[in-house]
């Protein structure tokens, strides 16, 4: 397991490989956005018919498992979790500079370009079907999906980087990276989002993050980078 967390900090640790993988993360995105000149074209069938698998699965029990996943990407819960980190950061880690990075990652990345993206795009949300809950706004690129990929994304790398023991590391892996999945597919599921506007949304969310731990990458030392930011006082 150790051998694991040291190659996760070697290979995607350093500053400059962080930027590459922010850069290489963006492709999705940029195809998707590529299309969406031609109207979306053979994604738009593709869409329609792996929405419609979703819609032929509703039943009352899904349905219910599905609202109460995508509450936990809702801008007002990611809202909430961004606080709460970010303060245990600052004032019980008496990490402030962990705290501010948390903070702003998620506000501007989840916020701002997610809803910058969708006024450029304003491509509009599914209509073939009827949704099983009330969603304004534009669709791509997916805020929940874009949202906890980072808000998410972003806690899961400070569980690594904090925790040595994989006691903790592991359940925080095994809780984490399904749930982003599950919120994905909640949006497909309930009716307000295409697959493609999931996949958009993953993708630019990673490249925020990435691109987000590369600037922080930069303010650290050889030793803080191989070193747990517990120790850091």
């Amino acid at each position: 397991m150790d051998e694991i967390k040291k190659f996760i900090l070697k290979y995607f640790g350093t500053p400059k490989r962080l930027f590459v993988l922010g850069l290489v993360m963006t492709i999705p995105f940029l195809l998707l956005v590529w299309i969406s000149f031609y109207d979306w074209g053979f994604v738009g069938t593709l869409d329609k018919r792996i929405g419609t698998e979703f819609y032929n699965e509703r039943e009352s029990l899904l349905d219910t498992f599905f609202i109460f996943i995508t509450r936990l990407g809702d801008g007002s819960f990611i809202a909430l979790l961004t606080v709460v980190v970010s303060g245990y950061a600052g004032f019980f880690k008496k990490n402030k500079q962990i705290a501010w990075w948390y903070l702003l990652t998620v506000s501007i990345g989840a916020g701002v370009l997610n809803q910058a993206m969708k006024f450029i795009f304003q491509r509009e949300r599914p209509t073939s079907f009827d949704a099983l809950i009330e969603q304004g706004g534009y669709s791509f690129p997916s805020g929940h999906a874009m949202g906890s990929m980072i808000a998410y994304g972003a806690l899961l790398f400070l569980v690594i980087r904090t925790y040595s023991k994989w006691k903790v590391i592991l359940p925080a892996i095994l809780i984490i990276i399904p749930l982003i999945a599950l919120i994905g597919m909640s949006r497909i599921y309930l009716g307000v989002h295409y697959p493609s506007d999931i996949i958009g949304g993953y993708s630019l969310g990673l490249a925020v993050l990435a691109f987000s731990l590369g600037i922080y990458s930069l303010s650290l030392t050889k030793k803080e980078i191989k070193n747990p930011i517990e120790t850091k006082k």
